[in-house]
């Protein structure tokens, strides 16, 4: 996070877990998202409603962690690009949409019961559950968001939108990428306030920057093919080892296998 400019990211705050927190010298509001320094798959990810909460979290996640802001865009998407370090221009080579987890009242049926009707949300019950009311019953047409954190660990629905992808969005994260030291490959976590403003490289806000262990999110789409997720994740292997060969024969230094395996570890 340190790595991206300021006009392209929210207001985020690292907190060392083995210090005692200072809760008056976190200026973002609550609510705010709290998750691991080193994450994935959507773990430990927590909105926290207030300084109770927080302090309750610093005292359980026993691990480096960031506090971040929460972007009022309803859009996230999963943007992957590619960019050799000897050439000017990369290429955007994934571009998904996030559906979030939701249920429509009828009613008549409660939140479980609506959640029950549908495969994706029925397995989401039990950890749904220790949050939100599950005999609550909505409203005809009312939408209740169940899952505000975008992975389709917790339910979230990956789109395909790979039809979106032009030569001006590839120049719009030319730009960005070469704002950051280092950055050819991996995958940005964002949210804009429209496809639109993505294209013109308007009100984007980055929430994460995920390197080499990034997957190009829509393989995930559930009418994408596995032969075709397959291609895709050799072909993105390929190209990253290029990229890693260029780099270590320009001097960059590898990580040690160790430090390589901890932080493997932590990540999941």
């Amino acid at each position: 996070m340190n790595s991206i400019p300021e006009q392209y990211k929210p207001k985020t705050i690292f907190i060392s877990y083995q210090n005692a927190l200072a809760t008056n010298a976190i200026d973002i509001p609550f609510p705010l998202i709290a998750k691991p320094d080193i994450g994935g798959r959507g773990r430990k990810i927590r909105v926290i409603q207030n300084v109770e909460e927080l302090l309750q979290y610093h005292e359980e996640v026993h691990e480096d962690y960031m506090v971040q802001e929460i972007i009022p865009y309803d859009l996230e998407l999963g943007v992957f690009y590619i960019r050799m370090p000897y050439e000017s221009k990369g290429k955007v080579v994934s571009l998904s949409e996030k559906e979030f987890l939701k249920v429509e009242g009828d009613g008549t049926l409660s939140v479980k019961q609506l959640m029950l009707l549908d495969y994706r949300s029925s397995l989401q019950i039990e950890r749904l559950g220790k949050g939100i009311d599950l005999d609550e019953v909505l409203p005809q047409g009312t939408v209740k968001l169940l899952e505000p954190i975008g992975n389709h660990c917790r339910g979230t629905i990956f789109r395909d939108r790979g039809d979106l992808i032009s030569d001006p969005l590839c120049e719009v994260f030319d730009t960005i990428s070469k704002s950051i030291e280092g950055f050819y490959y991996g995958r940005f976590d964002l949210r804009v306030r429209s496809m639109e403003d993505l294209i013109e490289g308007e009100h984007i806000q980055i929430m994460e920057l995920n390197g080499i262990t990034a997957d190009a999110a829509h393989i995930f789409d559930p009418n994408a093919r596995l032969r075709d997720a397959l291609y895709i994740q050799i072909l993105n292997c390929i190209q990253s080892f290029k990229i890693a060969r260029y780099n270590i024969r320009n001097g960059a230094k590898t990580t040690p296998v160790l430090e390589l395996y901890r932080k493997s570890i932590n990540g999941f």
